[in-house]
Protein backbone atom coordinates (compact mmCIF):
# COMPACT_ATOMS: atom_id res chain seq x y z
CA UNK A 1 0.00 0.00 0.00
CA UNK A 2 1.35 3.38 -0.61
CA UNK A 3 0.93 6.53 1.73
CA UNK A 4 0.93 9.28 -0.91
CA UNK A 5 -0.33 10.09 -3.92
CA UNK A 6 1.52 10.63 -7.51
CA UNK A 7 0.55 12.94 -10.59
CA UNK A 8 1.93 15.17 -12.84
CA UNK A 9 1.44 18.92 -13.19
CA UNK A 10 2.25 20.57 -16.69
CA UNK A 11 4.86 17.47 -17.09
CA UNK A 12 6.45 17.22 -13.59
CA UNK A 13 6.30 14.75 -11.31
CA UNK A 14 4.41 15.67 -7.84
CA UNK A 15 4.30 13.83 -4.46
CA UNK A 16 0.99 14.85 -1.90
CA UNK A 17 0.66 12.66 1.68
CA UNK A 18 -2.06 12.47 3.50
CA UNK A 19 -1.96 16.43 4.79
CA UNK A 20 -2.33 18.01 1.43
CA UNK A 21 -4.69 14.78 0.08
CA UNK A 22 -7.76 16.17 1.76
CA UNK A 23 -8.24 19.70 0.35
CA UNK A 24 -9.31 20.66 -3.37
CA UNK A 25 -7.01 20.82 -6.27
CA UNK A 26 -7.97 24.44 -6.73
CA UNK A 27 -6.37 25.40 -2.92
CA UNK A 28 -3.48 23.48 -3.70
CA UNK A 29 -2.89 24.93 -6.83
CA UNK A 30 -2.96 28.51 -5.79
CA UNK A 31 -2.22 28.53 -2.19
CA UNK A 32 0.90 25.90 -2.30
CA UNK A 33 2.10 26.14 -5.94
CA UNK A 34 0.94 29.91 -6.37
CA UNK A 35 -0.28 28.70 -9.71
CA UNK A 36 -2.90 31.57 -9.31
CA UNK A 37 -3.99 31.48 -13.61
CA UNK A 38 -6.52 28.83 -11.76
CA UNK A 39 -9.60 31.12 -10.89
CA UNK A 40 -11.96 30.06 -8.40
CA UNK A 41 -15.16 31.86 -8.18
CA UNK A 42 -18.59 30.04 -7.90
CA UNK A 43 -16.48 27.28 -5.59
CA UNK A 44 -19.36 24.71 -7.00
CA UNK A 45 -18.50 23.68 -10.05
CA UNK A 46 -20.66 26.39 -11.99
CA UNK A 47 -18.71 28.57 -13.76
CA UNK A 48 -15.84 27.23 -14.89
CA UNK A 49 -13.36 29.38 -13.91
CA UNK A 50 -11.34 27.02 -12.04
CA UNK A 51 -11.17 24.64 -15.01
CA UNK A 52 -8.04 22.82 -15.36
CA UNK A 53 -7.42 19.70 -17.90
CA UNK A 54 -6.49 16.36 -16.91
CA UNK A 55 -6.02 12.58 -18.25
CA UNK A 56 -5.02 9.12 -16.84
CA UNK A 57 -4.60 5.74 -18.54
CA UNK A 58 -8.26 5.11 -18.80
CA UNK A 59 -8.00 7.92 -20.80
CA UNK A 60 -5.84 6.48 -23.61
CA UNK A 61 -7.35 7.11 -27.14
CA UNK A 62 -5.02 6.09 -30.45
CA UNK A 63 -2.17 5.90 -27.55
CA UNK A 64 -2.82 8.98 -26.81
CA UNK A 65 -3.85 10.53 -23.23
CA UNK A 66 -6.79 12.70 -24.09
CA UNK A 67 -6.97 15.54 -21.71
CA UNK A 68 -10.99 16.02 -20.65
CA UNK A 69 -11.73 19.27 -18.57
CA UNK A 70 -12.57 19.28 -15.05
CA UNK A 71 -13.60 21.73 -12.13
CA UNK A 72 -10.75 21.98 -9.96
CA UNK A 73 -12.84 23.29 -7.11
CA UNK A 74 -14.58 20.39 -6.29
CA UNK A 75 -12.11 18.14 -7.01
CA UNK A 76 -10.19 16.53 -4.40
CA UNK A 77 -6.54 16.29 -4.63
CA UNK A 78 -6.94 12.71 -3.54
CA UNK A 79 -8.87 12.22 -7.17
CA UNK A 80 -5.91 13.19 -8.82
CA UNK A 81 -3.74 10.12 -8.02
CA UNK A 82 -1.81 8.82 -11.38
CA UNK A 83 -3.21 11.92 -13.39
CA UNK A 84 -1.49 13.85 -15.57
CA UNK A 85 -2.64 17.63 -14.95
CA UNK A 86 -2.53 20.76 -17.12
CA UNK A 87 -3.24 24.19 -15.94
CA UNK A 88 -3.22 27.37 -17.92
CA UNK A 89 0.33 27.65 -17.88
CA UNK A 90 0.93 24.88 -18.98
CA UNK A 91 -0.98 25.08 -22.25
CA UNK A 92 1.44 27.68 -23.52
CA UNK A 93 4.34 25.97 -24.87
CA UNK A 94 7.78 27.85 -23.59
CA UNK A 95 7.44 31.13 -24.55
CA UNK A 96 5.05 30.54 -27.76
CA UNK A 97 1.12 31.27 -27.23
CA UNK A 98 -0.94 27.87 -27.96
CA UNK A 99 -2.85 29.26 -30.87
CA UNK A 100 -6.03 29.47 -28.46
CA UNK A 101 -4.36 32.20 -26.47
CA UNK A 102 -3.58 33.67 -29.59
CA UNK A 103 -6.66 34.04 -30.84
CA UNK A 104 -8.77 34.69 -28.10
CA UNK A 105 -6.43 37.82 -27.79
CA UNK A 106 -6.73 38.75 -31.50
CA UNK A 107 -10.20 38.54 -31.18
CA UNK A 108 -10.68 39.81 -27.99
CA UNK A 109 -12.24 37.30 -26.34
CA UNK A 110 -11.83 38.67 -23.00
CA UNK A 111 -13.09 41.45 -21.45
CA UNK A 112 -12.35 41.43 -17.10
CA UNK A 113 -10.35 37.91 -18.27
CA UNK A 114 -11.53 36.18 -14.79
CA UNK A 115 -13.15 33.37 -16.20
CA UNK A 116 -10.69 33.70 -19.44
CA UNK A 117 -8.37 30.59 -17.78
CA UNK A 118 -11.42 28.20 -17.56
CA UNK A 119 -12.23 28.98 -21.71
CA UNK A 120 -8.29 29.09 -22.46
CA UNK A 121 -8.46 25.28 -20.91
CA UNK A 122 -11.30 24.10 -22.46
CA UNK A 123 -10.68 25.30 -25.84
CA UNK A 124 -7.18 23.40 -25.24
CA UNK A 125 -9.35 20.22 -24.57
CA UNK A 126 -11.03 20.50 -27.28
CA UNK A 127 -8.58 21.39 -29.79
CA UNK A 128 -6.60 18.19 -29.28
CA UNK A 129 -9.83 15.81 -28.99
CA UNK A 130 -11.02 17.72 -32.97
CA UNK A 131 -7.62 16.89 -33.97
CA UNK A 132 -7.10 13.20 -32.51
CA UNK A 133 -10.68 12.85 -34.13
CA UNK A 134 -10.11 14.83 -37.40
CA UNK A 135 -12.64 16.77 -37.07
CA UNK A 136 -13.09 20.35 -37.79
CA UNK A 137 -14.13 23.34 -35.84
CA UNK A 138 -17.61 24.51 -35.92
CA UNK A 139 -20.68 26.71 -33.55
CA UNK A 140 -22.09 23.75 -32.21
CA UNK A 141 -19.03 22.02 -30.91
CA UNK A 142 -17.64 25.00 -29.61
CA UNK A 143 -21.16 25.71 -27.75
CA UNK A 144 -20.75 21.79 -26.61
CA UNK A 145 -17.23 22.12 -25.26
CA UNK A 146 -17.77 25.69 -23.43
CA UNK A 147 -21.07 24.62 -22.01
CA UNK A 148 -19.93 24.71 -18.23
CA UNK A 149 -17.38 27.95 -18.25
CA UNK A 150 -19.59 30.92 -17.90
CA UNK A 151 -18.64 34.87 -19.14
CA UNK A 152 -20.40 38.11 -17.38
CA UNK A 153 -18.76 40.58 -19.74
CA UNK A 154 -18.37 39.47 -23.52
CA UNK A 155 -21.73 37.87 -24.48
CA UNK A 156 -19.85 35.18 -25.35
CA UNK A 157 -19.52 35.93 -29.29
CA UNK A 158 -15.98 37.12 -29.07
CA UNK A 159 -15.59 33.88 -27.51
CA UNK A 160 -17.12 31.73 -29.97
CA UNK A 161 -15.25 34.26 -32.86
CA UNK A 162 -12.11 33.36 -31.36
CA UNK A 163 -12.36 29.55 -31.25
CA UNK A 164 -13.60 29.00 -34.66
CA UNK A 165 -10.81 30.66 -35.89
CA UNK A 166 -7.92 28.93 -34.69
CA UNK A 167 -6.17 27.03 -37.18
CA UNK A 168 -5.84 23.33 -36.28
CA UNK A 169 -2.91 22.60 -37.61
CA UNK A 170 -1.00 25.62 -36.11
CA UNK A 171 -1.80 23.10 -32.50
CA UNK A 172 0.61 20.99 -31.10
CA UNK A 173 -1.71 18.83 -28.83
CA UNK A 174 -1.16 18.40 -25.27
CA UNK A 175 -1.13 14.88 -26.20
CA UNK A 176 1.90 15.46 -27.69
CA UNK A 177 3.84 18.27 -26.04
CA UNK A 178 3.24 16.00 -22.28
CA UNK A 179 3.21 12.43 -23.52
CA UNK A 180 6.05 10.71 -21.25
CA UNK A 181 6.60 7.07 -22.26
CA UNK A 182 8.29 6.76 -18.71
CA UNK A 183 5.18 8.66 -16.54
CA UNK A 184 2.47 6.10 -18.36
CA UNK A 185 5.06 2.95 -17.30
CA UNK A 186 4.78 4.34 -13.94
CA UNK A 187 1.36 5.37 -13.36
CA UNK A 188 0.65 1.40 -14.86
CA UNK A 189 2.76 -0.04 -12.40
CA UNK A 190 1.54 1.43 -9.59
CA UNK A 191 -2.67 0.80 -10.52
CA UNK A 192 -2.05 -2.61 -9.03
CA UNK A 193 -1.78 -1.16 -5.53
CA UNK A 194 -3.66 0.85 -3.23
CA UNK A 195 -3.76 4.06 -1.32
CA UNK A 196 -4.07 4.22 2.14
CA UNK A 197 -3.99 8.43 3.41
CA UNK A 198 -4.07 9.00 7.00
CA UNK A 199 -3.93 12.20 8.56
CA UNK A 200 -5.05 12.31 12.82
CA UNK A 201 -8.68 11.19 12.80
CA UNK A 202 -9.19 11.56 8.83
CA UNK A 203 -8.77 8.42 6.55
CA UNK A 204 -9.13 7.95 2.73
CA UNK A 205 -8.50 4.82 1.15
CA UNK A 206 -8.37 4.37 -2.34
CA UNK A 207 -8.51 0.88 -3.23
CA UNK A 208 -7.40 -0.56 -6.60
CA UNK A 209 -9.65 -4.33 -6.40
CA UNK A 210 -12.92 -4.65 -5.79
CA UNK A 211 -12.21 -7.20 -3.02
CA UNK A 212 -10.57 -5.03 -1.34
CA UNK A 213 -13.10 -2.21 -1.63
CA UNK A 214 -15.64 -4.60 -0.19
CA UNK A 215 -14.02 -5.90 2.66
CA UNK A 216 -13.07 -1.76 3.75
CA UNK A 217 -17.07 -1.27 3.73
CA UNK A 218 -17.27 -4.23 5.83
CA UNK A 219 -14.85 -3.86 8.06
CA UNK A 220 -15.69 0.20 8.54
CA UNK A 221 -19.57 0.67 7.54
CA UNK A 222 -19.43 4.31 8.30
CA UNK A 223 -16.81 5.13 5.49
CA UNK A 224 -18.25 7.57 2.77
CA UNK A 225 -18.21 6.08 -0.77
CA UNK A 226 -17.45 8.16 -3.80
CA UNK A 227 -16.21 8.03 -6.93
CA UNK A 228 -16.02 11.87 -8.60
CA UNK A 229 -17.64 12.90 -5.63
CA UNK A 230 -18.66 16.07 -7.25
CA UNK A 231 -21.92 16.18 -4.73
CA UNK A 232 -19.60 15.98 -1.98
CA UNK A 233 -16.57 18.20 -3.07
CA UNK A 234 -19.48 21.14 -3.06
CA UNK A 235 -20.80 20.25 0.69
CA UNK A 236 -17.03 19.98 1.38
CA UNK A 237 -16.21 23.35 -0.19
CA UNK A 238 -19.37 25.69 1.43
CA UNK A 239 -18.02 24.31 4.80
CA UNK A 240 -21.10 22.10 5.00
CA UNK A 241 -19.44 18.60 5.64
CA UNK A 242 -16.03 18.00 6.71
CA UNK A 243 -14.82 14.97 4.99
CA UNK A 244 -13.53 12.23 7.75
CA UNK A 245 -13.30 9.02 6.55
CA UNK A 246 -13.83 8.28 2.41
CA UNK A 247 -13.41 5.03 0.48
CA UNK A 248 -12.65 5.88 -2.78
CA UNK A 249 -14.18 3.71 -5.75
CA UNK A 250 -12.48 5.69 -8.89
CA UNK A 251 -9.42 3.43 -9.32
CA UNK A 252 -11.03 0.00 -8.97
CA UNK A 253 -10.96 -1.05 -13.20
CA UNK A 254 -14.13 -3.43 -12.99
CA UNK A 255 -16.08 -0.23 -11.37
CA UNK A 256 -16.07 1.54 -14.58
CA UNK A 257 -17.09 -0.95 -17.19
CA UNK A 258 -20.17 -0.13 -19.27
CA UNK A 259 -21.91 -3.17 -21.03
CA UNK A 260 -24.25 -3.95 -22.96
CA UNK A 261 -25.76 -7.80 -22.32
CA UNK A 262 -28.17 -9.00 -24.59
CA UNK A 263 -30.91 -6.05 -24.10
CA UNK A 264 -29.58 -4.86 -21.36
CA UNK A 265 -26.47 -1.83 -19.84
CA UNK A 266 -24.71 -2.98 -16.98
CA UNK A 267 -22.99 0.43 -15.81
CA UNK A 268 -20.53 -0.18 -13.17
CA UNK A 269 -20.56 2.61 -10.31
CA UNK A 270 -17.33 4.53 -11.20
CA UNK A 271 -18.68 5.24 -15.21
CA UNK A 272 -19.05 8.77 -15.72
CA UNK A 273 -21.92 10.68 -17.03
CA UNK A 274 -19.68 11.32 -20.53
CA UNK A 275 -19.27 7.37 -21.06
CA UNK A 276 -22.66 6.76 -19.93
CA UNK A 277 -24.11 9.76 -22.83
CA UNK A 278 -21.36 8.16 -25.71
CA UNK A 279 -22.68 4.23 -24.83
CA UNK A 280 -26.24 5.03 -25.08
CA UNK A 281 -26.25 7.02 -27.76
CA UNK A 282 -27.61 4.44 -30.05
CA UNK A 283 -29.54 2.32 -27.76
CA UNK A 284 -31.15 4.80 -26.05
CA UNK A 285 -30.99 8.12 -27.17
CA UNK A 286 -33.81 9.68 -25.46
CA UNK A 287 -31.39 9.42 -21.91
CA UNK A 288 -28.11 9.99 -24.13
CA UNK A 289 -30.07 13.65 -25.10
CA UNK A 290 -30.94 14.05 -21.63
CA UNK A 291 -27.68 13.32 -20.62
CA UNK A 292 -25.91 15.83 -22.46
CA UNK A 293 -27.79 19.03 -21.43
CA UNK A 294 -27.96 17.86 -17.63
CA UNK A 295 -24.58 18.74 -16.12
CA UNK A 296 -21.29 20.76 -18.15
CA UNK A 297 -18.61 18.79 -19.51
CA UNK A 298 -16.27 19.40 -16.66
CA UNK A 299 -19.37 17.31 -14.27
CA UNK A 300 -19.62 14.94 -16.72
CA UNK A 301 -16.17 13.94 -16.99
CA UNK A 302 -16.01 13.14 -13.20
CA UNK A 303 -20.09 12.63 -11.97
CA UNK A 304 -21.38 9.01 -11.95
CA UNK A 305 -24.97 7.39 -12.63
CA UNK A 306 -24.60 5.77 -9.34
CA UNK A 307 -23.55 8.66 -7.55
CA UNK A 308 -26.67 10.44 -8.64
CA UNK A 309 -28.61 7.37 -7.70
CA UNK A 310 -26.77 7.05 -4.23
CA UNK A 311 -27.22 10.81 -3.47
CA UNK A 312 -30.92 10.62 -3.36
CA UNK A 313 -32.08 14.07 -4.39
CA UNK A 314 -35.71 13.71 -5.53
CA UNK A 315 -34.78 15.97 -8.85
CA UNK A 316 -32.38 14.13 -9.79
CA UNK A 317 -31.79 14.08 -13.62
CA UNK A 318 -31.10 10.49 -14.03
CA UNK A 319 -33.12 8.42 -11.98
CA UNK A 320 -37.00 9.41 -13.55
CA UNK A 321 -35.87 6.97 -16.69
CA UNK A 322 -34.71 4.49 -14.26
CA UNK A 323 -38.03 4.30 -13.11
CA UNK A 324 -39.98 3.50 -15.97
CA UNK A 325 -37.25 1.22 -17.39
CA UNK A 326 -37.88 -0.85 -14.21
CA UNK A 327 -33.86 -1.00 -13.81
CA UNK A 328 -32.14 -2.76 -10.87
CA UNK A 329 -29.28 -1.85 -8.39
CA UNK A 330 -26.64 -4.71 -7.75
CA UNK A 331 -25.80 -4.28 -4.11
CA UNK A 332 -22.33 -6.00 -3.13
CA UNK A 333 -20.53 -6.57 0.09
CA UNK A 334 -18.27 -9.71 1.73
CA UNK A 335 -20.75 -12.17 1.44
CA UNK A 336 -22.10 -11.56 -1.96
CA UNK A 337 -24.54 -9.81 -3.86
CA UNK A 338 -28.10 -8.69 -3.96
CA UNK A 339 -30.11 -7.00 -6.63
CA UNK A 340 -33.09 -4.60 -5.78
CA UNK A 341 -35.51 -2.56 -8.29
CA UNK A 342 -34.79 0.98 -8.65
CA UNK A 343 -37.98 1.45 -7.71
CA UNK A 344 -37.78 -0.38 -4.10
CA UNK A 345 -34.19 1.09 -3.28
CA UNK A 346 -36.01 4.59 -1.69
CA UNK A 347 -37.58 4.29 1.49
CA UNK A 348 -38.17 7.58 1.59
CA UNK A 349 -36.33 10.98 1.69
CA UNK A 350 -32.42 10.07 1.61
CA UNK A 351 -33.04 7.12 3.03
CA UNK A 352 -32.17 4.32 0.72
CA UNK A 353 -32.61 0.51 0.92
CA UNK A 354 -28.64 -0.06 1.08
CA UNK A 355 -26.92 -2.37 4.92
CA UNK A 356 -24.12 -0.42 6.07
CA UNK A 357 -21.63 -2.62 4.56
CA UNK A 358 -22.99 -2.52 1.34
CA UNK A 359 -22.25 -1.16 -2.10
CA UNK A 360 -23.78 -0.18 -5.38
CA UNK A 361 -21.66 -1.71 -7.99
CA UNK A 362 -23.43 -1.71 -11.01
CA UNK A 363 -26.66 -0.37 -12.38
CA UNK A 364 -28.72 -2.27 -14.95
CA UNK A 365 -30.64 -0.96 -17.51
CA UNK A 366 -33.16 -2.26 -19.90
CA UNK A 367 -32.92 -1.37 -23.31
CA UNK A 368 -36.41 -0.03 -24.15
CA UNK A 369 -38.53 -2.22 -26.61
CA UNK A 370 -38.48 -0.89 -29.98
CA UNK A 371 -42.48 -0.40 -30.24
CA UNK A 372 -41.80 1.75 -26.88
CA UNK A 373 -42.13 5.45 -27.41
CA UNK A 374 -40.11 7.36 -25.11
CA UNK A 375 -39.69 11.04 -23.49
CA UNK A 376 -37.85 12.59 -20.88
CA UNK A 377 -38.19 16.38 -20.08
CA UNK A 378 -36.44 18.68 -17.28
CA UNK A 379 -38.04 21.91 -16.14
CA UNK A 380 -35.11 24.54 -14.99
CA UNK A 381 -34.31 27.99 -15.05
CA UNK A 382 -32.12 27.32 -17.78
CA UNK A 383 -31.68 24.61 -20.51
CA UNK A 384 -27.85 23.50 -19.32
CA UNK A 385 -26.53 22.89 -15.97
CA UNK A 386 -29.16 23.72 -13.96
CA UNK A 387 -30.76 22.10 -11.18
CA UNK A 388 -34.26 21.01 -12.15
CA UNK A 389 -37.81 22.10 -10.88
CA UNK A 390 -39.56 19.06 -12.23
CA UNK A 391 -38.38 16.34 -14.08
CA UNK A 392 -40.54 13.95 -16.11
CA UNK A 393 -40.07 10.18 -17.53
CA UNK A 394 -42.43 8.63 -19.98
CA UNK A 395 -42.33 5.32 -22.04
CA UNK A 396 -45.18 3.78 -23.71
CA UNK A 397 -46.90 1.38 -26.06
CA UNK A 398 -49.64 2.07 -28.61
CA UNK A 399 -51.32 -0.36 -30.94
CA UNK A 400 -54.33 1.14 -33.01
CA UNK A 401 -55.19 3.98 -31.09
CA UNK A 402 -55.43 2.00 -27.46
CA UNK A 403 -52.73 2.62 -24.64
CA UNK A 404 -51.44 -1.17 -24.82
CA UNK A 405 -48.53 -0.19 -21.53
CA UNK A 406 -48.04 2.94 -20.30
CA UNK A 407 -45.51 4.17 -17.46
CA UNK A 408 -44.68 7.27 -15.94
CA UNK A 409 -42.18 9.18 -13.53
CA UNK A 410 -41.59 12.12 -11.91
CA UNK A 411 -38.84 14.03 -9.77
CA UNK A 412 -39.50 16.93 -7.73
CA UNK A 413 -42.52 16.41 -7.02
CA UNK A 414 -42.25 14.56 -3.74
CA UNK A 415 -39.50 13.38 -1.00
CA UNK A 416 -38.00 11.28 -3.75
CA UNK A 417 -39.02 10.34 -7.59
CA UNK A 418 -42.57 9.07 -7.74
CA UNK A 419 -43.48 6.25 -10.71
CA UNK A 420 -47.50 7.39 -11.14
CA UNK A 421 -48.75 3.70 -10.64
CA UNK A 422 -51.95 4.99 -10.20
CA UNK A 423 -52.72 7.35 -13.20
CA UNK A 424 -51.17 4.79 -15.35
CA UNK A 425 -53.64 2.38 -13.97
CA UNK A 426 -55.99 4.84 -15.42
CA UNK A 427 -54.81 4.99 -18.83
CA UNK A 428 -53.69 1.53 -19.79
CA UNK A 429 -56.66 0.10 -21.65
CA UNK A 430 -57.40 3.35 -22.86
CA UNK A 431 -58.41 5.11 -26.34
CA UNK A 432 -54.98 7.35 -26.90
CA UNK A 433 -56.49 10.59 -27.18
CA UNK A 434 -56.54 14.04 -25.61
CA UNK A 435 -60.05 13.84 -23.72
CA UNK A 436 -58.12 10.88 -21.43
CA UNK A 437 -54.87 12.44 -21.03
CA UNK A 438 -56.55 15.60 -19.64
CA UNK A 439 -58.60 13.28 -17.19
CA UNK A 440 -55.33 11.84 -16.65
CA UNK A 441 -53.81 15.09 -15.69
CA UNK A 442 -56.42 15.02 -12.69
CA UNK A 443 -55.13 12.03 -11.26
CA UNK A 444 -51.39 13.45 -11.56
CA UNK A 445 -52.14 16.40 -9.09
CA UNK A 446 -53.70 13.45 -6.38
CA UNK A 447 -50.20 11.41 -6.65
CA UNK A 448 -47.96 13.97 -6.08
CA UNK A 449 -46.82 15.95 -3.27
CA UNK A 450 -44.53 18.92 -4.38
CA UNK A 451 -43.34 21.58 -2.09
CA UNK A 452 -42.67 24.61 -2.32
CA UNK A 453 -38.99 26.59 -2.56
CA UNK A 454 -36.51 28.77 -4.17
CA UNK A 455 -36.84 26.68 -7.55
CA UNK A 456 -40.74 27.02 -7.79
CA UNK A 457 -43.76 26.89 -5.44
CA UNK A 458 -46.20 23.91 -4.82
CA UNK A 459 -49.05 25.02 -7.06
CA UNK A 460 -46.36 25.85 -9.89
CA UNK A 461 -45.19 22.44 -9.96
CA UNK A 462 -48.34 21.26 -10.00
CA UNK A 463 -49.34 22.65 -12.90
CA UNK A 464 -45.77 21.65 -14.74
CA UNK A 465 -46.22 17.98 -13.51
CA UNK A 466 -49.80 18.12 -15.23
CA UNK A 467 -48.35 20.19 -18.48
CA UNK A 468 -45.55 17.39 -18.85
CA UNK A 469 -47.97 14.94 -18.98
CA UNK A 470 -50.11 16.66 -22.06
CA UNK A 471 -46.80 17.89 -23.75
CA UNK A 472 -45.66 14.01 -23.93
CA UNK A 473 -49.04 13.22 -25.42
CA UNK A 474 -48.53 16.16 -28.03
CA UNK A 475 -45.28 15.32 -29.35
CA UNK A 476 -45.69 11.42 -29.23
CA UNK A 477 -48.72 12.29 -31.94
CA UNK A 478 -46.40 14.93 -33.61
CA UNK A 479 -43.77 12.38 -33.88
CA UNK A 480 -45.58 9.41 -34.93
CA UNK A 481 -47.79 10.92 -37.35
CA UNK A 482 -44.83 12.56 -38.99
CA UNK A 483 -41.45 11.29 -38.17
CA UNK A 484 -42.24 7.49 -38.16
CA UNK A 485 -45.73 7.54 -40.61
CA UNK A 486 -47.28 5.31 -38.16
CA UNK A 487 -51.04 6.19 -37.34
CA UNK A 488 -51.59 5.80 -33.55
Amino acid sequence: MRDKIIFYLNGKKHEIDAKDAFTSLSTYLRDDLGKTGTKVVCAEGDCGACTVLVASRKDLDKGKLVYKSLNSCITFLHLMDLHSIITVEGVAEKDKLHPVQESMMVNHGAQCGYCTPGFICAMAGMTDQLKLKEKPIDEKTTKNYLTGNLCRCTGYDSIIKSSLAVNLKEVNPLYERYHNSEMLKEFEDLEKEGVVLENKSRQIFLPSKIDDALKLKNDQKLLKCTSGATDLGVQVSKGRHEMEQVLSLYRVPEMSKIEKKGQEFHIGATATWHDIEKALKNDIPEYSKLIHIFASPQIKNAGTLVGNIANASPIADGTPFLFISEAKVVLSCTDGERVVPITQFYKGYKDLNLKDNELITKVIIPIPPKEYFLKLYKVSLRKDMDISAVTFAGMGNIENGQIKSIKLAYGGVGPAVKRLSTTEKLLNGKEWNEKNIGEATLQVEKEITPISDVRGSAKFRTQISKNLLMKFYREIQSQYGTEQGKKL
